[in-house]
């Protein structure tokens, strides 16, 4: 009978804490071969030896300090060691240039994220190559959901803490929301260049908590909320507007029958269990369209003078 004692292990959970690396980036720097975890319980969860933990640990700090990852993941546990002591001096010599000279180099993924760091003032640098480190990544949301979250989870791998901001128009609520809960800086566009400016020196400042306080009413549930009531659409289409046409009645029209196709879908969604994503979908695309549509009509009852009426009129 083998009475020696089994050697320490941690799972994925304490790993994590630990080393301050989330579970997600552990199972991202494995599938990518840059560590490998030890053990496997019996059940297949993952299990790091201690001298793994310490491994995951230096490796994290030296991507802290501008590393890439797979430039460290070959080396011996004594290298890592050696690397960072070798390497703080270095790397606090250059945080101290970089404060001296008030710049701060962005790096711009997609081409909406391009165009509009082009317009940023002078204080803002851009990266000009793999081995200038960024002090921000602009990153925009102008293509798919999944390209989106792919874009942002290597951005994030290949450039640990520092503070990402996303750049939109429009996107999936649903979307905007998770990348809310992860902590990124949400930016709605256009706007100014100096409101944009201001939002990047807010998330430069405020990277552990980044919110967008444009983006609230998308964050705000799955659909936009109402703004107009059945009631006060027909009293506006009823209305006799100053401006000689028809607009404020077919714009109120417009947005009764999106509303009530949003129903539509809605209930199709519980009756039609089978079709539910088809369903879903629509829905929540119709209500981006009716929320547009509700915008617009508010537009016109200002330029023409309109009084909204109350639900209890």
């Amino acid at each position: 009978m083998n009475n020696a004692p089994e050697s320490p292990y941690f799972e994925i959970g304490a790993v994590s804490k630990i080393t301050g690396l989330s579970p997600n980036t552990l199972r991202t720097w494995e599938r990518r071969k840059f560590i490998e975890a030890g053990l496997r319980s019996p059940t297949g969860r993952r299990r790091y030896s201690q001298e793994q933990v310490e491994q995951l640990a230096l490796m994290k700090r030296l991507t802290n300090m501008g590393d890439s990852i797979s430039s460290i993941s070959n080396l011996t546990l004594p290298e890592l060691r050696s690397r960072l002591l070798e390497y703080e001096t270095r790397h606090t010599e250059a945080r101290t240039s970089l404060t001296s000279t008030s710049t701060t180099r962005v790096l711009a993924i997609g081409k909406l994220a391009d165009t509009w760091v082009n317009v940023l003032p002078k204080q803002f640098e851009r990266c000009k190559g793999q081995d200038d480190i960024p002090d921000i990544l602009v990153i925009d949301l102008d293509t798919s959901a999944m390209e989106c979250r792919r874009r942002v989870s290597i951005a994030a791998i290949e450039h640990p803490d520092t503070p990402i901001a996303l750049i939109y128009d429009y996107a999936p609520s649903e979307l905007l929301r998770q990348f809310s809960k992860e902590g990124r800086f949400l930016i709605r566009i256009p706007c100014s260049t100096e409101l944009l400016t201001h939002y990047l020196n807010a998330a430069l400042a405020n990277a552990t908590h980044q919110a967008d306080p444009t983006a609230d009413a998308d964050l705000a549930s799955q659909s936009a909320p109402r703004k107009f009531t059945d009631k006060q659409l027909a009293l506006i289409a009823a209305s006799n507007p100053n401006i000689k046409c028809e607009c404020p009645h077919h714009t109120s029209a417009l947005v009764a029958s999106l509303a009530s196709f949003e129903n539509y879908c809605r209930r199709c969604e519980v009756e039609s269990p089978d079709d539910k994503e088809v369903h879903e979908y629509l829905g929540t695309e119709i209500g981006k369209a009716r929320a547009i549509v509700e915008d617009a009509l508010l537009y016109l009852c200002e330029k023409d003078n309109l009084e909204i009426p109350s639900d209890n009129s």
